[in-house]
């Protein structure tokens, strides 16, 4: 499966999520593929907040790495509790993480 294939997976590319208080553009930075070595897709997102103040002021950007099963996503895609995931981990606060969502 290509680069391009495996980001097509991923369903909340340029998606709004809303979390402390604030608003996030979730974006899709990278996919690395680790078979045949690994059943294993890391997925690079940045959240960038989105900001109320003039564009030229610097909006805040947070990392998160998912790994996940590359079988599971391929043939099953992610679960239907990927967003809610994802807006608990921005609810968390942190700045930067990884997380493995092994199981789906």
């Amino acid at each position: 499966m290509s680069a391009y294939d495996l980001r097509s997976l991923f369903p909340f590319k340029d998606q709004l999520f809303t979390a402390s208080g604030g608003y996030w553009t979730c974006r899709l930075a990278e996919v690395s593929d680790l078979r045949p070595q690994a059943d294993r897709l890391s997925w690079y997102l940045v959240f960038e907040q989105n900001s109320e103040k003039s564009s030229d002021a610097p909006s805040a950007l947070r990392k998160l790495e998912i790994v996940t099963s590359a079988k599971q996503v391929a043939e099953h895609g992610f679960k239907d509790d990927l967003r809610g995931r994802l807006a608990r981990w921005l609810e968390s606060g942190a700045g930067e993480g990884r997380v493995e969502w092994l199981q789906g």
